[in-house]
This record gives C-alpha cells, sequence and structure tokens, in this order.
C-alpha cells in the first residue's frame, strides 16, 4: 500500500481507449460508460477517476487510476478505490423481498480501500495485463458476523470487513480477431487469508482462508471509438462458509438458467 500511494508521484503519459482494466489511461478529457460498468474520465492524460453513478447513493465509491514509468518494457499504473457499503447494507437488513440480513442488525460505519498495481505489454501477440494488490477493511464499530451476504462476487469482497484485509491479483488477455472485433480473457484470484486449519496455532498460510477464483470471457465488437457491444459470460468458483461453490454468471433464478452478459458502452472526448 506505502509503494502504491508513493507510486502517485511518479507519470508518465500513454493512452488508449476502451481499455479500463489496462495500465493504459484514456487520453484527456475522453469520458466512459457502461450499463453496468463505471463512469469514467481522464482529468489529464496521466489521471482519471471513475464512480459507478447507478450505485453511488447507496454504496458511495470512487477510484483513481494514475500512469506510472514503464519498467523493463511494461507499460505500468497504479489504481486507488474507495467505497463505502453501508447505507446499502443497512437498506439490505430487512424482512420480504429484498432482504438480506437480519433486521435486528444495524451495520456500522465501514470504509473499504482497495491498492493495485497495474503492468501491461504484448506478449506473444496478445495485450497482457498482470495485476496484484491489498485490499483493506475499516469497520467503526462492531461487525456482527451473521451479516455476512454469501454470494457470488459479493461473499469475497464484503469479507475484507470481516477479515480486515485480503489480497487480490489477475491477469487479463485480448486478442484482436479483426478490425472491430477482439476475444478478452480474464482470470482473478481473491485470497481471504486465514490461519490454516491443519496448523492452527504455528502455521500461516494466505491459502488457507475463503479464496475465490473468478474467470471471464468476453466477445467485444469496437462499433467506433464513441460505442461497442460486449457479450460472454463469467464463472465465479470459490470457498464460502457453508462449503466450495461454483456459479456460471449472469443467472436467472425465475428460469433457473444461465444466459450471456450483454453489455453496451458508450464514449465521448
Amino acid at each position: 500500500m506505502i509503494y502504491i500511494l508513493i507510486g502517485f508521484t511518479l507519470s508518465l503519459s500513454e493512452t488508449r481507449t476502451w481499455d479500463s482494466h489496462s495500465a493504459y489511461l484514456m487520453p484527456k478529457k475522453r469520458w466512459e460508460i457502461g450499463l453496468f460498468q463505471p463512469f469514467r474520465y481522464a482529468l489529464s492524460d496521466n489521471i482519471e477517476y471513475s464512480i459507478h453513478p447507478l450505485w453511488f447513493s447507496v454504496i458511495p465509491n470512487i477510484a483513481f487510476k494514475r500512469a506510472q514509468h514503464n519498467v523493463t518494457g511494461y507499460k505500468t499504473a497504479v489504481r486507488l478505490k474507495l467505497f463505502y457499503p453501508t447505507p446499502m447494507l443497512n437498506i439490505l437488513a430487512r424482512r420480504g423481498i429484498g432482504g438480506l440480513i437480519d433486521p435486528n442488525i444495524t451495520m456500522p460505519p465501514m470504509l473499504g480501500v482497495s491498492g493495485t498495481g497495474i503492468a501491461s505489454r504484448k506478449i506473444f501477440g496478445l495485450s497482457t495485463t498482470f495485476n496484484v494488490g491489498l485490499d483493506i477493511g475499516i469497520t467503526a464499530g462492531k461487525l456482527d458476523r451473521r451479516s455476512s451476504i454469501d454470494l457470488p462476487l459479493v461473499y469475497h469482497r464484503l469479507g475484507v470487513f470481516y477479515n480486515g484485509w485480503g489480497l487480490h491479483t489477475g491477469i487479463d488477455l485480448q486478442a484482436k480477431l479483426t478490425d472491430k472485433v477482439k476475444l478478452h480473457l480474464d482470470i482473478d484470484l481473491r485470497l481471504l487469508p486465514g490461519i490454516s486449519k491443519d496448523h492452527p496455532q504455528n502455521f500461516f498460510t494466505i491459502l488457507s482462508g475463503e479464496n475465490v477464483l473468478e474467470h471471464k470471457l468476453l466477445l467485444i465488437w469496437n462499433s467506433s471509438q464513441s460505442f461497442r457491444v460486449l457479450t460472454g459470460y463469467k464463472l465465479v468458483t470459490g470457498q464460502y462458509p457453508y462449503g466450495h461453490d461454483m456459479r456460471l454468471l449472469p443467472y436467472v433464478p425465475l428460469l433457473e438458467t444461465w444466459v450471456p452478459i450483454v453489455e453496451l458502452q458508450w464514449a465521448k472526448k
């Protein structure tokens, strides 16, 4: 985390569009947004910020990404994210439809802080990005463990508030199929480190906690620099309080079936 914060003092300009996952930033004053993706805006060629406008009123959030110096042929950047989930969690503490938490539980103020180092370059013709980072969950008060939401994409992200900290790492690969069509694949690992069950007294390992592996495959059609369409799937497999589980997303409970991701994204400078 200290390295990431210090890294914000260094910068080197190099820009690209539609590459939010990578170390490349957008050109100055360009913005991008999607149906399910955050609003991103480039304050300069070296720094951009993003927020999820749809969720901001119930989960205040903001992220900053800043370009760094090239390292051994890799374009690098750092990202700092902050989010405050307490309002949304208190809304979910209810009975009936939409209730996911015991209504007798009041969630304390909680702040999530995530720092990530990102490195990108072309390897064997593929646009390749590596990332690694630290997640910290800060709570101002007692957090009842019964309030945990044991759902894919939710449990391991909010788990840092119960565990205190977590780690994340991943790789993104992007192949150009035609001038307008790309294939995007990523694999991400989230770790909630814990004491090994085999040696609880004296053996610490980051792999003994409740961890999750997330994989996504997307087919992307770039209509222009201002509009694109994405479709694909997301696979989540990991350890939860009730045991191991695997889900193919998006999943529609009413239909009891998986449906493909359909995402539309717009941009303008």
